[in-house]
């Protein structure tokens, strides 16, 4: 199956573009840089999201097909073919929100180092972005999961985790302006987590789904 083997290329290239460090290694290695590799990290926290997105735009699509697939396969499209179309929309509706806006990591560090306020809004989209990005990719899987069970793949859903908390964009500039700086940090902080813990969850779910679709190939 086309849509299969292309879902596995998706999956394969998640070390690839769900990159991770962790906060103590940025934050000394920024320190001794004297603030270089701080631009470094920024570059990379915006480099991740665009291509982990991208990713995850071309998994989901393979997703529908590979359903789609099956369901033919079953000689049951009929029967699934509502939950088909509201997941096309759900997919529609995540690519949307995934490519909203010009987010060209090289852009947005140029901006940022001719006009340092810039980075605040580096801050807010990357806080905004994953949050919507999880949300959307929750909805998709609900409604995949929900197709999956139908056509006999599996008998449990497999639902991605709401591991990003909201951030409230302007407390959190305005306690970086009242600390002068320094609750900046913490802001810092969430930036390099919080896709941590989504880039973790995704390998659970993902490994999930490969294996139940593997199961489901092997049986037929």
């Amino acid at each position: 199956m086309e849509g299969m083997i292309a879902l596995d290329s998706d999956m394969r290239q998640r070390a690839q573009t769900d990159w991770q460090t962790t906060f103590i290694s940025a934050l000394l290695l920024s320190i001794i840089t004297c603030g270089i590799y701080g631009l470094y990290i920024i570059y990379k926290l915006m480099d991740r999201r665009l291509q982990h997105f991208e990713r995850m735009i071309s998994l989901r699509g393979h997703l529908v097909q590979v359903l789609r697939e099956k369901a033919e396969a079953a000689g049951k499209t009929a029967e699934v073919e509502e939950e088909l179309s509201q997941l096309e929309g759900f997919l529609l509706d995540a690519t949307t929100r995934d490519r909203a806006g010009e987010k060209s990591p090289v852009l947005w560090l140029v901006l940022t180092l001719v006009f340092n306020p810039v980075v605040y809004y580096v801050y807010y989209f990357l806080n905004d972005d994953f949050r919507a990005h999880e949300s959307n990719e929750q909805l998709f899987m609900n409604k995949a999961s929900e197709i999956m069970i139908k056509l006999r793949i599996t008998q449990q859903p497999i639902t991605p985790s709401i591991v990003i908390p909201e951030r409230n964009f302007v407390m959190y500039l305005l306690l970086t302006i009242v600390t002068c700086g320094i609750y900046g940090i913490y802001w810092w902080y969430t930036l390099i987590v919080d896709p941590n813990l989504h880039f973790d969850n995704h390998a659970s779910w993902e490994a999930q789904l490969a294996t139940v679709l593997t199961a489901n190939n092997t049986a037929a």
